[in-house]
């Protein structure tokens, strides 16, 4: 009798392992922390940093060096949660801005395109999903 109750308990044991792997890797999955996205580790003072925001009338920004530094910890720091959608809707009147980081040698850049302070989408990284 005893035996038996010891493999029931190896066998729940195991599920629930099973259980938390699964939960985990879905986690993963759905929640991008800002280490992930290419490029970010290497944004330094002298990249480009451009800023466009608005819709219809944009204004365009510069970034100076320590801005550079400051967006580059915000990126890092922040996590970000994938969801199935090349299209969301969001209220009129979000702020929206596109971010251009160049690292100045012709070919290689990194775009993020903001909506507010709930969406980013990458062109070239994570399916261009927001």
């Amino acid at each position: 009798m005893e035996r038996g109750k010891g493999i029931e308990w190896k066998k729940k044991m195991i599920k629930a392992a099973i259980y938390i792997v699964i939960g985990i890797i879905t986690y993963s999955w759905f929640n991008v922390g800002g280490t992930e996205i290419k490029g970010a580790l290497e944004i330094w003072p002298d990249c480009s940093v451009t800023i466009k925001a608005g819709h219809e009338n944009q204004k365009v920004y510069e970034l100076n060096e320590e801005q550079i530094i400051m967006l580059k910890n915000l990126i890092l720091k922040s996590s970000f949660r994938r969801v199935f959608s090349k299209m969301v809707f969001y209220p009129s009147g979000t702020e929206q801005y596109d971010i251009l980081i160049d690292w100045n040698n012709k070919q290689d850049f990194l775009i993020i395109h903001s909506s507010g302070n709930e969406y980013i989408s990458i062109p070239d990284q994570f399916d261009g999903n927001f």
